[in-house]
């Protein structure tokens, strides 16, 4: 990879799943650009067998968005060729049902509660006494492993191996010191996960977010489902934690607890230190929420994913965030991945020059 004197249109630094879909819409429009990431395609955040996808959110404006996302995915498994958001929906334990079902209905999704038999035939692992719940029909499991593939096989050799080591702005763009060499391009969108504070901090772009540990355990499914089952969220604490869960194909369960480790004392990690969690406590928790919570699961772990996750500071880890600054555009937040086909056309389009869709602006 060499310099050119007058660069590409936009080089999108970060190869999770919203850098590829983000690069993947750029190319769409005829727009010349790369994607680069010192590790392969999907290895840091957007790491995973599966995602959970759900329409409710706090903010009425992030219910609309998952509306659109929905209609993404679609959209990116025509281009793809295969299923990449499977139709099982979402059960929730615990919450106020009568504003969320609301809520839902006025975006026109077709939420309702349902009890503990229906949620038996959907979720057969589920204890019997967990009811009611409310059911999201057009939520389900996005197939996170399948989408990176997917996306980077559209952009093919637009994927480039490759270490964002530094952004300059210059006179004519935006200069990118990378292990490959130098790259300039008119205009940088850093989705870098936790990487990204160390690219855009010398720039003036500055960041307010933490950095946690999360972590999840998958298990067999004692008696198989014969439909994709639901992805699972557990505000109640009836069953001793605050949790989620998500399908990773139709024998086995993935699920985690909505709070792992405390804030790390990490504030410059760009992966896990060594030796910085202990998750021992975590793992003692999270079976025996799953004894109870999901008697029809094997409690004898089968697989795991430990991780760094990257909310913005704030009590809402559903926030995002776009910061600009002489030609690199920097975006951050948490619980990306069920957004990324939508969340890459608005990138995409603030890349090009368009104003910034108003859901993009950095909380304030």
């Amino acid at each position: 990879m060499s310099a050119s004197p007058h660069g590409m249109d936009v080089a999108v630094v970060g190869a999770g799943i919203v850098g590829l879909a983000a690069a993947e819409a750029l190319a769409r429009r005829g727009a010349d650009v790369l994607c680069l990431d010192g590790g392969a395609p999907g290895h840091a955040q957007s790491a995973g067998r599966a995602r959970s996808f759900r329409h409710l959110h706090d903010a009425p404006a992030l219910i609309g968005l998952a509306v659109r996302s929905r209609a993404a995915w679609r959209a990116l498994e025509g281009r793809a060729g295969a299923e990449l958001l499977e139709r099982g929906g979402m059960l929730r334990l615990g919450g106020d049902h009568e504003p969320d079902i609301a809520a839902l209905r006025e975006a026109g999704i077709g939420a309702r509660v349902i009890e503990a038999g229906e949620a038996a035939t959907r979720l057969p692992a589920l204890a019997p006494e967990a009811g009611p719940l409310l059911f999201d029909p057009d939520a389900g499991a996005v197939r996170a492993a399948d989408a990176v593939r997917a996306v980077a096989a559209l952009l093919g050799e637009r994927v480039v191996r490759a270490r964002v080591q530094a952004i300059e702005p210059v006179a004519d763009g935006v200069r990118l010191l990378t292990s490959a060499g130098e790259l300039r391009c008119r205009r940088c969108l850093v989705c870098a996960g936790a990487g990204t504070e160390r690219l855009v901090a010398p720039l003036g772009i500055a960041i307010a977010r933490e950095r946690r540990a999360a972590f999840r355990l998958t298990f067999r499914i004692a008696s198989p489902a014969d439909a994709p089952m639901p992805v699972w969220g557990d505000r109640s604490g009836r069953f001793g934690e605050r949790a989620y869960g998500t399908p990773e194909g139709p024998d086995r369960y993935a699920v985690g607890l909505g709070a792992t480790t405390a804030p790390l004392d990490a504030g410059d990690a760009e992966a896990l230190p060594s030796g910085a969690v202990d998750v021992r406590a975590a793992r003692g928790r999270l079976v025996a929420y799953v004894r109870a919570a999901f008697p029809g699961l094997d409690p004898q772990p089968v697989d795991g994913v430990l991780r760094m996750i990257t909310p913005l500071a704030g009590p809402d880890e559903d926030r995002f965030g776009l910061w600009t600054r002489d030609g690199v555009l920097a975006f951050a937040g948490h619980n990306l991945f069920k957004h990324a086909p939508s969340l890459a056309e608005l990138l995409a389009g603030a890349a090009l020059g368009d104003e910034p869709d108003p859901l993009l602006a950095p909380p304030a």
